[in-house]
């Protein structure tokens, strides 16, 4: 009888071992930077522990990583990286009740994400509800909110201007933050390069060659002379828009840049304005260019490609469009995706996956090449009267007819 007494109070210590281990198991993977000493938890924390002082949570080992969002403004690319992300994070079998759906915005697409259950290998992932922020709409001190948060492990920061606003502010933060959906992170002082930070709490996904790779492209097809460009006069916009790997071709090819900039509109009263300047920006460039370049941040309106390109196709213009494949299938000559919100959301969730089963954020890989794509719109060509060379419709990977300009 003793003996099967001591049988059954072993095991039941050996459990409560086991217990204990799987509730402090997940390791956050923040970096050598990170204050050890646990932050209270979010009300309604997803594991339902109160974990404050505990000294088995550490920076390094925590049970569930909370997770938030900060976003400049609203822009499709990033909420279909956020889609991906998220369905890509279901099939690696990360998350749970998540609803595959097309989310016509961030915060639906966050709402949607934040209703899933989130298990990693070693513990859980919460995206916690209503916490995505819109820098557009904060005020300074709803941003210094923001950054002395104490309940969120991670912030998924989305675009240049967040990544830059976080990187400048690191020294006010106690949470790690990953930079998504960024043109060149690295001139645009985010990152000190591919393998460098300039702090111990930072990430960004970077392929600083992306637009001189597009650009260089472009050259070999169109051999331009003279080439326009339209941007926001902002040390951002000349980041994004990739007004330096542009220069820095102009100086190897010796062909001459012609510029006209037109402030971004600051919200859905100021659209007008913003297409009206830039119709009348593009006037100005004509006489002195043979080929545009639709620069990010410009033409995010995909239906007025049509409207605002003809007067350009009409004047035998080459068009180039940065942004989208879309914005090449409704009216420019070219567009080379170097990659796709498909392919980011593969990275961002492989990299959430790996930082939750503890790789601190100093050490995961921010260098990302995707495969390029080719878009050519043979209808376009054939109005501006360019003939395209053969060795171009070879290589392409769509080709647009006017049937599918409608």
């Amino acid at each position: 009888m003793i003996k099967k007494l001591l049988k059954i109070i072993l095991c039941l210590s050996c459990a409560g071992v086991l217990v204990t281990s799987a509730l402090t198991g997940c390791g956050a993977g923040h970096g050598p930077g990170q204050d050890t000493g646990a932050a209270p938890m979010a009300e309604g924390a997803p594991d339902g522990i109160d974990h404050a002082g505990d000294p088995g949570v550490s920076g390094y080992d925590k049970p569930v990583i909370r997770v938030a969002c900060f976003y400049e403004e609203e822009y499709d690319y990033w909420t279909d990286e956020l889609k991906y992300m998220a369905s890509n994070l279901l099939e690696m079998g990360r998350i749970s009740k998540y609803q595959a759906r097309n989310y016509p915005t961030m915060t639906e697409a966050w709402e949607a994400l934040s209703g899933a259950t989130g298990m990693t290998t070693r513990g859980r992932i919460s995206f916690l509800p209503g916490r995505i922020y819109m820098y557009s709409e904060m005020s300074d001190e709803e941003l210094n909110e923001m950054l002395a948060m104490t309940d969120v492990d991670l912030l998924l920061t989305f675009g240049s201007v967040c990544g830059k606003f976080m990187t400048a502010n690191a020294d006010k933060i106690s949470y790690d933050y990953m930079v998504f959906g960024a043109a060149n992170p690295v001139a645009g002082g985010i990152i000190k390069s591919e393998t460098e930070r300039f702090n111990d709490h930072s990430f960004a996904m970077t392929d600083s060659g992306e637009t001189s790779r597009a650009l260089q492209v472009a050259y070999e097809i169109f051999h331009f002379s003279d080439i326009g460009v339209v941007y926001e006069n902002s040390d951002a916009a000349y980041v994004y828009s990739g007004i330096d790997a542009l220069e820095e071709m102009a100086e190897t090819y010796g062909f001459r840049i012609h510029r006209e900039y037109v402030d971004e509109a600051a919200g859905d009263a100021d659209l007008d304005r913003h297409y009206r300047e830039l119709k009348e920006a593009y006037a100005r460039l004509l006489p002195e260019i043979d080929t545009l370049l639709v620069t990010t941040g410009t033409l995010e309106d995909y239906e007025r490609v049509p409207e605002l390109m003809e007067p350009v196709i009409n004047a035998g213009i080459v068009t180039i469009a940065q942004d989208a494949e879309e914005q090449c299938r409704l009216g420019m000559m070219m567009h080379l995706m170097v990659t796709t919100a498909e392919d980011d959301g593969d990275f961002m969730a492989s990299t959430i996956a790996e930082y939750c089963d503890g790789t601190p954020i100093t050490e995961l890989r921010q260098e990302y090449v995707a495969e390029p794509r080719l878009y050519l719109n043979y209808e376009v060509a054939r109005r501006t009267g360019y003939r395209l060379p053969m060795s171009a419709y070879m290589n392409a990977d769509v080709i647009y007819a006017a049937e599918d300009m409608e």
